[in-house]
């Protein structure tokens, strides 16, 4: 039973994501759902299942899930600061005289 409901919550989120992605035009936003979806997922896995193992392998995905969405969104923010002719060290700070 379990595992049907994690194969529901994964199309869901992808299903989510691209619906995100639609709606907002934002990748980061959609990569953001989907990720969090597939947490779920996973976490959906482990109501059955609970040995060490296990858990351990899920702390593995939040621990990947986390430095990938860092990742991404760090590359995407340095994209768009580059693509508006603006530095990447200047990203996030006021210009002044």
């Amino acid at each position: 039973m379990t595992a049907t409901l994690s194969a529901v919550v994964t199309v869901l989120g992808a299903l989510a994501a691209a619906v995100a992605l639609v709606a907002t035009g934002s990748w980061p936003t959609a990569l953001r759902v989907l990720l969090d979806m597939l947490l779920a997922a996973g976490l959906l896995r482990l109501t059955g299942n609970q040995s060490w193992p296990d858990l351990a392998a899920v702390a593995a995905i939040v621990v990947l899930r986390l430095v990938l969405r860092s990742a991404l969104l760090q590359d995407y923010r340095r994209w768009r600061s580059t693509e508006a002719g603006r530095p990447a060290e200047q990203l996030g700070r006021a210009s002044g005289p």
